[in-house]
C-alpha cells in the first residue's frame, strides 16, 4: 500500500513539474516570439510579393509569427466592419478608393510619425492624412494606367490622353468601364483636359459618348483589355503598365506610353486597424515596408513604382516603372479618390445611360 502511494505521489509530482515546464515554456515563447495577424494582401502573384518581398523578411528579421489572409480590397472592408467590435486582424491592405472608404468610416488608427523612422526617404504623397493631419495609411507602392499600342498597327504613337479621340483609331479603341476602379480618375482626367473637372465631368461623358458611337470596346479587368490587343480586336487600349509587360514576354509588339499629362495613379496600401492590441508591433511592419530593401523588392517582384527615394532599382526594372523609364510619382496624375467615391453611384448610373447604352 505504501509502495503504491509512493509511485502515485512520484507521478503526481512528475505531472505537475512536466506542466510546469510546458507552462514556463509557452509563456517564455510567448515572450520570443510576438505575433501580427495581416489581412488584405490580395491573391495570386499579388499575395505571393507582398508575403515573399514584405511579410517574411520582416517576420524572420523581427522574430515575429505571421497569421496572413488574402483577400481582395472589397473583401477586406467587409470584414473590417464585420470586425469592428472585435477586429481580427491587426494590418491589412487596400486599395486606393477602398482605403478612403474605410478612414472615412473610423476602421483605421492613425500611424505615430514617431514610428516612421523611414519617412526622410519616403515621398510625401505616399502619406495618406485625414483632415486633422493625422497619417491613416501609407502607400506601398503605385501602379498607374497609360496607353497601350500595337506598334505594328500604329506608327504614329499616342501622345496625349485626348488622343483617344484621334480619327485613325476608330473602331481599333479599347477602354476601361467603370467595372474597373481606375475609369473614374480617368474620366476625371479627360473633363480636366477639356476645361471640366471633378464638378464638371460632362466633357468625359460627350467624349466616352462619342467613342461607343465609333465602335470603342469597353472592359473590365485589365487582363480583358490585355487580350483585346493580344487578339487583334483593338489597336490601342487605356491600360495597366503591368499588362504591357506581360503581353511583352509573349512577344507580342505592344507598347507602353506614358501620355504627356501622366499616367492616372493607383496605389496599395498599408493600414493599421482600429481597435489592434499590437500597436507598436504593427507601426514597426509598417516603417519596415516603406523602407528601401523592401521597396526595391516589390518593384521587382510587380512592377510597382517604389515610394522610397533610395529604393535602387535595376536598368530592366526602371523601365518598366508606371510612370516610365527615369520617371517619378511626380508624372502620375493622383485623382482625388474621395471626390469619386461621392460622386461614384450617380456616375455609373450616367455612363450605362450616355456611353453604355
Amino acid at each position: 500500500m505504501s509502495s503504491w502511494l509512493q509511485r502515485k505521489r512520484i507521478a503526481c509530482l512528475l505531472t505537475a513539474t512536466l506542466a510546469a515546464v510546458f507552462v514556463g515554456t509557452h509563456s517564455g515563447a510567448t515572450h520570443a516570439q510576438d505575433s501580427l495577424s495581416v489581412g488584405g494582401i490580395y491573391g495570386g502573384v499579388w499575395a505571393d510579393s507582398i508575403r515573399d518581398g514584405f511579410l517574411k523578411p520582416f517576420g524572420e528579421q523581427s522574430k515575429v509569427q505571421l497569421k496572413i489572409e488574402e483577400g481582395i480590397s472589397g473583401v477586406t472592408l467587409a470584414k473590417l466592419r464585420q470586425q469592428k467590435d472585435n477586429p481580427q486582424f491587426d494590418v491589412v491592405w487596400m486599395d486606393r478608393i477602398v482605403s478612403d472608404q474605410a478612414i472615412k468610416e473610423g476602421l483605421v488608427e492613425p500611424i505615430s510619425p514617431a514610428a516612421l523612422g523611414n519617412t526622410p526617404d519616403v515621398v510625401g504623397e505616399a502619406f495618406i492624412k485625414n483632415a486633422a493631419g493625422e497619417i491613416m495609411a501609407v502607400t506601398t507602392g503605385y501602379w498607374a494606367a497609360g496607353l497601350a499600342y500595337n506598334s505594328k498597327e500604329i506608327k504614329d504613337r499616342p501622345v496625349s490622353w485626348l488622343d483617344l479621340t484621334k480619327p485613325e483609331f476608330k473602331g481599333r479603341l479599347a477602354v476601361y468601364s467603370p467595372e474597373n476602379a481606375i475609369n473614374f480618375p480617368i474620366m476625371v482626367t479627360l473633363a480636366e483636359l477639356q476645361g471640366g473637372g471633378i464638378k464638371n465631368i460632362d466633357p468625359a461623358y460627350k467624349l466616352m459618348a462619342g467613342l461607343a458611337k465609333d465602335k470603342a470596346i469597353f472592359f473590365g479587368g485589365s487582363p480583358a483589355g490585355g487580350n483585346l490587343l493580344a487578339n487583334g480586336e483593338a489597336s490601342i487600349a487605356t491600360l495597366a503598365s503591368s499588362q504591357v509587360w506581360d503581353l511583352q514576354k509573349k512577344g507580342l509588339p505592344i507598347e507602353y506610353v506614358v501620355p504627356k499629362e501622366g499616367a492616372i495613379a493607383g496605389d496599395i496600401r498599408v493600414h493599421i486597424v482600429k481597435g489592434t492590441k499590437n500597436k507598436a508591433l504593427a507601426e514597426k511592419l509598417v516603417n519596415y515596408v516603406i523602407g528601401p530593401q523592401a521597396q526595391e523588392e516589390i518593384a521587382k517582384r510587380l512592377l510597382l513604382g517604389p515610394v522610397n527615394t533610395k529604393a535602387k532599382l535595376d536598368a530592366e526594372t526602371d523601365k518598366k516603372m508606371p510612370w516610365g523609364p527615369g520617371g517619378s510619382v511626380k508624372n502620375l496624375r493622383i485623382v482625388d479618390a474621395l471626390a469619386i467615391l461621392e460622386n461614384r453611384d450617380g456616375w455609373s448610373k450616367r455612363w450605362n445611360e450616355e456611353v453604355a447604352k
